[in-house]
């Protein structure tokens, strides 16, 4: 792989598709349309933070799990199925994400792009997440590190920075 101009060229979901064929990653693909938001994130979508008001487009891209790795078609197909899944989950969710600019033509903080990831990790707390922003001419990669409550009351694992 010797550029990324495909995210120039494609719609951000092919572009997305083009990425991890190239790196040689497979995935079982879950949507090719775009969510809202609020339809992903549920109650951790908050507008209060200024990076969640960034986000235009979620796509859900799909699961990197050990169905994908054998070619078998994988037990999740939906957004659902995952935000629902109540015991840890061998795989890894995928997001793309397209961010609104802010005022005055500015690029995001890193601050804007860890709020989003860490909303998307508490929205899947039982299945790790990766979310690959494009804004203007840009894209990065994002996931959080994840590790277990210390209270055993809490359940799923405790998104860090």
């Amino acid at each position: 792989m010797d550029n990324l101009q495909f995210f120039e060229t494609l719609p951000f979901i092919d572009a997305l598709k083009q990425f991890f064929e190239n790196l040689r990653v497979p995935v079982g693909y879950i949507a090719d349309k775009p969510a809202s938001p609020n339809e992903v994130l549920g109650e951790y979508y908050n507008l209060k933070k200024e990076g969640l008001e960034m986000v235009d487009d979620v796509y859900v891209l799909g699961m990197v799990d050990d169905a994908a790795f054998n070619q078998t078609p994988s037990d999740i197909t939906t957004t659902k199925q995952a935000a629902n899944l109540s015991k840890d989950y061998d795989g890894l969710l995928l997001f793309g994400v397209t961010l609104k600019s802010r005022p005055g033509g500015l690029l995001p903080t890193r601050t804007h792009l860890a709020e989003i990831t860490r909303a998307f990790n508490r929205a899947f707390p039982y299945t790790p997440v990766t979310v690959i922003f494009q804004y203007g001419q840009y894209i990065s990669l994002a996931n959080a590190e994840r590790q277990a409550y210390k209270r055993e009351s809490k359940e799923g694992e405790k998104v860090g920075k």
